[in-house]
């Protein structure tokens, strides 16, 4: 607990003894101790030793409520006893077959009775691969080279998306392919003209990609109007539309973004709630595309059509297994409304606590995901009456309030909650309970915080 003689700061190390062991060893394992960028926190992370449900456990015995949610994987929160009777039961058979299996076919028909512009399916083993399939699938249908993407939207870290994820979105990306900018071309987000015009002067685009709620899962928005526009835009010029639904699908609804705004992609990228929890993706769309992975003997195919696609862990039988018991409770849609109205009772919460404290953030965000803007140049009379959608978009990955936004995390896991930096989702598996105690957390937090002097 913190008292007037300790900063928060101290407290956190205080707090977590093992945690700051176990980082002092990963630190000379890992670039910066870490396995992934967004899991860095000063002054070091928080290690999790188990997971069930809405709540963690760490290597101090500390419980925390999550809103990670498994990176956005697990909206049936974690270890949900059918999915894990189902992987232990794969287990016992086999992790590796290296052959066609049972459950690709299962698993693969759920795809496409839930999304609904699916028509064939082949499987990744991530997000990111499934993108890069997209794209190249896309640049063989169509005989053509660019990508259109949009500044702030993030698809993977393969050389042609990683351009224009974070401000300043025009700076080149260090290790990437020299002239990739080049065949990656950006575009103000929601802005439809700016699309036309680019399409116009560039006969070289083969598709535009996009993450249908917007960059981040909502980070910077997107409405359904302009992906009706879109749909328009990229049908008149001869251009694929990607949806990359990786976090999106099953989760916005069942069907994903394109269920709940009424708009088809050509194709569709997918991973996370896909596989359970465990590592897979997909990409799935119309059939005449896909059907250019298929194998034919005839020679100009093999030359000039035929993608080349391997991967060891394509349908894995234990990742299958996830997955089809996952999309089986998933496609009820019920996880989806409990996951979404929960999301905005803890926005309304944490807003109201915002409000409380006089401060110029919000908690902003659609369907189960919320996000920090910690600072904003609004005047508004609540915080809960900002407008993402009327916000420069530029301001909304600033920089200059990653130490804030740290703080602010070392302070919500002193009080039993998890989030990432920027905010999190909300899973089937809380509640109510669970968002009370979240918006009580976040209060305390920014009352430390105001006492640090960091607010």
């Amino acid at each position: 607990m913190i008292t007037d003689e300790h900063s928060m700061l101290d407290a956190y190390k205080s707090a977590l003894p093992n945690s700051r062991i176990l980082y002092e060893k990963a630190s000379a394992l890992f670039p910066n101790g870490v396995t992934h960028d967004l899991r860095y926190l000063e002054p070091f992370p928080v290690y999790i030793e188990k997971a069930r449900g809405s709540r963690k456990w760490d290597v101090d015995g500390r419980e925390y409520i999550d809103y990670w949610s498994g990176h956005g994987a697990l909206l049936l929160g974690h270890c949900h006893d059918r999915v894990m009777k189902s992987v232990t039961g794969q287990l016992t058979l086999g992790t590796h077959f290296g052959a066609c299996q049972i459950k690709e076919i299962e698993w693969a028909e759920l795809v496409i009775d839930i999304i609904p512009s699916a028509e064939k399916v082949r499987f990744t083993s991530s997000g990111t691969e499934a993108t890069l399939m997209a794209i190249r699938l896309s640049r063989i249908f169509t005989g053509k080279n660019k990508v259109l993407k949009f500044e702030g939207h993030f698809h993977g870290w393969h050389d042609q998306v990683v351009p224009g994820v974070n401000p300043p979105y025009e700076a080149p990306v260090p290790g990437t392919v020299r002239g990739a900018m080049s065949m990656t071309v950006l575009c103000p987000p929601n802005d439809i003209k700016a699309v036309e015009k680019i399409l116009r002067d560039d006969d070289d685009i083969a598709c535009v990609i996009i993450e249908p709620t917007g960059g981040g899962f909502g980070a910077i928005p997107t409405g359904g109007d302009f992906l009706k526009g879109l749909r328009k835009v990229a049908t008149k010029n001869g251009v694929i539309l990607i949806f990359d639904e990786v976090i999106t699908g099953f989760r916005v609804a069942p069907g994903g973004a394109q269920e709940y705004f009424n708009v088809l992609p050509d194709l569709t990228a997918l991973a996370k709630i896909l596989a359970g929890g465990l590592p897979g993706g997909a990409v799935t769309g119309r059939k005449e595309i896909m059907e250019l992975l298929e194998i034919r003997q005839d020679r100009d195919w093999k030359s000039n059509k035929k993608m080349m696609h391997t991967g060891t862990f394509n349908a894995n039988p234990v990742s299958a297994a996830a997955g089809i018991e996952t999309l089986k409770i998933v496609k009820s849609g019920e996880p989806c409304r409990k996951a979404n109205e929960l999301a905005v009772k803890l926005r309304k919460g944490m807003n109201g606590v915002i409000d409380s404290h006089g401060l110029n953030w919000c908690v902003y965000g659609e369907f189960s995901g919320f996000r920090y803007l910690l600072g904003h140049d609004q005047l508004l009379a609540r915080a809960g009456d900002f407008n993402p959608y009327d916000y420069d978009y530029r301001k909304f990955k600033d920089p200059a309030t990653v130490s804030l936004k740290h703080a602010l995390r070392r302070g919500m896991l002193l009080n039993g909650v998890d989030t990432t930096a920027n905010g999190g989702m909300t899973t089937a598996a809380h509640t109510n309970e669970d968002i009370g105690k979240t918006v009580d957390a976040f209060d305390r937090a920014i009352t430390w915080m105001k006492r640090d002097g960091l607010v």
